[in-house]
């Protein structure tokens, strides 16, 4: 007889195998499941157990009744069955690709370094702050960039003008912020 551990695992391993089949993060399920990333990888790993609607929310995810996505020898859907959000967070995973997570912490900390040496002290773009940074980033996206400044402690911290520059967001540090807000956008396009 198998223990709840041993459960919560081969569940995380249906996860973790369906959201393969369908190209999508765990990042992705949370927010289609309405949790965090976090969670989501706690669900993987099997660290956490879960409750019959947490079960049928992943399941809808993939549309499947919660307990045949638990049985591993059921069937994966087809694609075209989905739901149209699951469809719509497909199509964007494919697009934009996976990114891979800083594990080391060093694009954090060459943002926060840029952050210290005063970089947002006037309005910058996530491109701009990423050719600042050191050149072994430069594989690193802008949008990884994006990420971390719309979380905490950055959000606090620096903050996004309501204006945009093409289709970028623009970001600057909250003390310098007022000067920026009486500007139209033809003067803010001057300081570029």
């Amino acid at each position: 007889m198998h223990g709840e551990e041993t459960y919560r695992k081969e569940y995380g391993g249906q996860v973790a195998k369906y959201l393969k089949a369908f190209g999508l993060t765990e990042e992705d399920l949370g927010k289609l499941i309405n949790s965090s990333s976090d969670n989501v990888r706690d669900i993987v790993s099997g660290r956490v157990g879960l409750s019959l609607g947490k079960m049928i929310k992943i399941a809808n995810v993939f549309s499947v009744h919660y307990y045949h996505f638990a049985d591993p020898s059921y069937p994966l859907p087809e694609e075209r069955h989905l739901s149209r959000n699951t469809k719509t967070k497909i199509a964007k995973r494919k697009s934009i690709g996976v990114t891979a997570r800083d594990r080391t912490g060093f694009l954090a900390a060459e943002l926060d370094r840029l952050i210290g040496d005063g970089s947002f002290h006037s309005p910058k773009t996530a491109k701009a702050i990423h050719n600042l940074m050191d050149r072994s980033l430069s594989e690193r996206s802008a949008t990884e960039i994006t990420n971390l400044l719309n979380k905490a402690p950055r959000n606090k911290v620096i903050v996004k003008l309501p204006y945009k520059l093409q289709k970028e967001n623009l970001y600057i540090h909250k003390d310098f912020e007022s000067a920026y807000l009486e500007l139209d956008t033809s003067q803010l396009s001057m300081h570029f």
